[in-house]
């Protein structure tokens, strides 16, 4: 293996975990599926081979892939270490996701800050309606 190819293995993207294409498709607003809650490191390869596949197939393709071969409960516990709740993408459930992985991300703030983060008071209402003031402030940010 060259150089070249060892660098492209080893680079990080930063990775839509529902992809942009996907998103678009389905009339999510941009701010609200470019916000840092649908977003992860990744290696520059595996976004790649992703592209703008619903969340259900890049996992199962990723899974097949013979470099990872991994099983569905090895691929879930490798995301929950991103904090991202596995049984949406399962089920390509952005809203589930969005509200799920934002409340994962404001306790990781609040556990290294030692405190509630401002926003945590939003989250802290049923997910249903965490997820839709989520959506409506990222509409009303965009008009």
């Amino acid at each position: 293996m060259d150089k070249l190819d060892n660098d492209d293995m080893m680079s990080l993207d930063i990775h839509h975990i529902f992809p942009e294409d996907w998103c678009k498709k389905r009339g999510i607003k941009p701010a609200v599926f470019n916000s840092i809650v649908n977003k992860t490191p990744i290696s520059y390869k595996a976004n790649r081979k992703i592209g703008g596949a619903a969340p259900s197939a890049y996992l199962a393709k990723l899974q097949a892939e013979k470099l990872v071969a991994l099983d569905a409960a090895a691929m879930d516990a490798l995301l929950e270490t991103h904090q991202v709740p596995a049984q949406f993408l399962r089920a390509d459930d952005f809203e589930g996701f969005y509200a799920a992985r934002k409340a994962n991300l404001l306790a990781l703030v609040e556990q290294a800050m030692g405190k509630a983060p401002l926003a945590h008071a939003d989250a802290s209402s049923d997910s249903e309606g965490a997820a839709e003031e989520a959506f409506a402030a990222a509409e009303a940010a965009e008009a």
